[in-house]
C-alpha cells in the first residue's frame, strides 16, 4: 500500500526518547525500543553516493514506534513504515528500515508516480527479494495473471500490494541494471514536484517511452530464470550502478525540491506466508 497526502489520524501523543542526532538524521524511539543508528547512517551514506548529498540543514527524522498498532493510530492505515516526502520524516516499527530511507533520500529529488517511487525502494532495499521470493519470479507470476502494466502505473494504490510492489520493483530493477543510476536520477529530477508529465521525463532520461521499456523488461523476464545482480549489495555503490564509467559530478546533481505540503509513501503490511 502506498498513498500520497493522507490526513494523519488523531492518535495519543507518543513519548519519544531522543536516540541520536547526526549530520544525516535525528533518531527518536518509543520507550523500551531502540534504533540501529550505525546501520542507518551507513545506508544513508550509501544512498548519498547515488543521489547526491542532502542540502545544508536537511535531516531525516526517524521515529521508531513500539508496534504496528501504534503506527496505525498515527497514520490511519496498516503499514510497516511511512515516509513524508516533504519533510523527510519516517515513522516505522523497525529499528532499521532501508525501504523508507530510500523514500526519504530519493524523495528530495523528484516525485514520480507511486509505481516508480515504490519500485525504486523495493529494487534498492530488497536485495532482489519480495516476501522471501526472487523479485523477478514474483513479478513474472503476477504478470501471468494480468499482463497489462496499465493498472499498476495509473492506479497503483488500488492494486494488491503483494503483486504491485513485486511488479514495480522488478521493472525498476531492470532499469537500474541496464542503464544504471544516472538516468534514474535524471528521471526523478525531470518529474519535479508532480508526477504529471512523467512520461516526457522518462523519455528524456532513457531515450525511449515507458511502453518500450516495459516491453524490453517483459522480454528480459522471460529470458532470465533467476536473478543475481552485483548492485543488490549496497557496499558496491555507486560503482556497481554506474554505466557511464564515471561518478556523477557534483555540478550535475539535481537541485533538491522545496515542497511544503505533506506527501506520504508507505511500505505495506502484506498478510500471508
Amino acid at each position: 500500500m502506498a498513498t500520497a497526502g493522507p490526513s494523519l489520524a488523531a492518535a495519543p501523543a507518543e513519548v519519544w526518547k531522543p536516540v541520536a542526532r547526526t549530520a544525516h538524521a535525528a533518531y527518536y524511539a518509543a520507550a523500551g525500543h531502540g534504533i540501529d543508528v550505525r546501520r542507518s547512517e551507513a545506508y544513508i551514506g550509501q544512498l548519498g553516493s547515488l543521489f547526491g548529498p542532502a542540502p545544508a540543514g536537511w535531516r531525516i527524522e526517524y521515529y521508531r514506534h513500539p508496534s504496528s498498532t501504534a503506527l496505525r493510530d498515527r497514520v490511519g492505515f496498516e503499514a510497516l513504515g511511512v515516509t513524508d516526502l516533504a519533510t523527510g520524516r519516517i515513522d516505522s516499527i523497525r529499528d532499521f528500515h532501508p525501504h523508507e530511507l530510500v523514500h526519504a533520500v530519493a524523495g528530495r529529488i523528484g516525485r514520480p508516480p507511486v509505481f516508480f517511487a515504490e519500485g525504486l525502494a523495493v529494487a534498492l532495499a530488497g536485495a532482489g527479494r519480495w516476501r522471501g521470493r526472487d523479485l523477478d519470479a514474483a513479478a513474472r507470476q503476477a504478470l501471468a495473471a494480468n499482463p497489462s502494466l496499465e493498472p499498476f502505473l495509473t492506479h497503483f494504490t488500488e492494486q494488491d500490494p503483494d503483486t504491485a510492489y513485486a511488479v514495480a520493483g522488478s521493472l525498476t530493477a531492470y532499469l537500474l541494471d541496464r542503464f544504471g543510476i544516472e538516468p534514474m536520477v535524471a528521471f526523478l529530477s525531470g518529474c519535479g514536484s508532480s508526477p504529471q508529465g512523467y512520461e516526457s521525463a522518462f523519455r528524456r532520461a532513457y531515450g525511449r517511452t515507458v511502453a518500450r521499456a516495459t516491453l524490453d523488461w517483459q522480454r528480459a523476464l522471460v529470458e532470465r530464470a533467476t536473478t543475481s545482480r552485483e548492485w543488490y549489495d549496497p557496499a558496491g555503490w555507486p560503482r556497481s550502478l554506474q554505466r557511464g564509467g564515471a561518478t556523477m559530478e557534483a555540478s550535475a546533481r539535481p537541485t533538491p525540491l522545496s515542497v511544503s505540503r505533506p506527501e506520504y509513501l508507505a511500505e505495506p503490511v502484506v498478510l500471508g506466508p
